[in-house]
């Protein structure tokens, strides 16, 4: 993550990543920040090797997969609280698990 973001954990497995300093432009930030959210999922995606301990001594690794449905919600030009912007986030997080999971999807407000 760059300086300017602010990743926090939200509850149990959801965490939240805040991106500043996009654009003003509303494709063009819906660009990058799919583009980031694909950086998070594919380095979350990377296995994962856990040491293996019985009786206080290590036996061995196993390798662990992890996977990420990632929602996002951009609030450029667009009146909203900060309630409104998690509840699209999750919505769009639920999206990607709907689409059979470890997937980005994009909260589209309506028109």
């Amino acid at each position: 993550m760059r300086e300017i973001d602010t990743v926090a954990r939200f509850g149990g497995d959801e965490f939240v990543v805040m991106l500043g300093d996009l654009s003003a432009d509303r494709a063009a930030a819906s660009v990058l920040a799919e583009r980031i959210a694909e950086k998070i999922r594919h380095a979350l995606c990377e296995p994962y090797l856990l040491a293996v301990h019985s009786d206080a001594s290590a036996h061995g690794t196993i390798e662990h997969h992890c996977t990420a449905s990632i929602g996002l919600a951009l609030f450029v030009g667009l009146d909203a609280s900060q309630i409104d912007i998690l509840k699209w986030a999750d919505m769009a997080m639920y999206q990607a698990k709907e689409a059979g999971r470890n997937q980005v999807r994009v909260f589209q407000p309506p028109p």
